[in-house]
C-alpha cells in the first residue's frame, strides 16, 4: 500500500477520518505488511501476476499505442517526459481491469490474514 500525495484513493479518504494514533497504527501495519511481502517473496509473485495479466489482456499494448500517438501528435522534439506521464498515468490507472484490482486485493487480504494481520 502506498500513500501518494495528490491522489485521494480509498485509503487516503479513510485515513483523513482517523485520529493521529489510528493513522500511526495504519502506517505501522502497512510497513510491517510491506516487509512481510518482501521477505516471503509474495511481493515479487504479485508483481509477476499483475504484469502477466496486463500483458495478456492487452493493457500494456494499448498504453504503448496511446503513448506513441500522443508523442506523434505533440511532436517528438516538443513533448516532455512530464507531459507524457501526465497523460499516460491517469489513463493507465483508469484502464486497469476491475477483475485484476479485485483479485490483487483479495490476494493481499488473504496474505495479510495468513500473516496474522487483523482485518479492518
Amino acid at each position: 500500500l502506498e500513500l501518494r500525495p495528490g491522489r485521494r484513493g480509498p485509503l487516503q479518504l479513510a485515513m483523513s477520518m482517523m485520529s493521529d494514533a489510528e493513522k500511526a497504527d495504519v502506517v505501522a501495519e502497512t510497513s510491517m505488511l510491506e516487509a512481510k511481502l518482501q521477505e516471503t517473496g509474495e511481493r515479487e509473485r504479485l508483481k509477476q501476476y499483475i504484469t502477466t495479466h496486463l500483458n495478456e489482456c492487452g493493457w500494456r499494448e494499448d498504453l504503448k499505442k496511446h503513448c506513441i500517438e500522443f508523442v506523434q501528435n505533440k511532436g517528438v522534439e516538443k513533448v516532455t517526459v512530464e507531459e507524457i506521464t501526465a497523460d499516460i498515468a491517469p489513463r493507465g490507472r483508469a484502464l486497469l481491469p476491475e477483475e485484476l484490482k479485485v483479485e490483487v486485493f483479495n490476494r493481499l487480504r488473504n496474505f495479510a490474514e495468513k500473516q496474522g494481520f487483523e482485518p479492518r
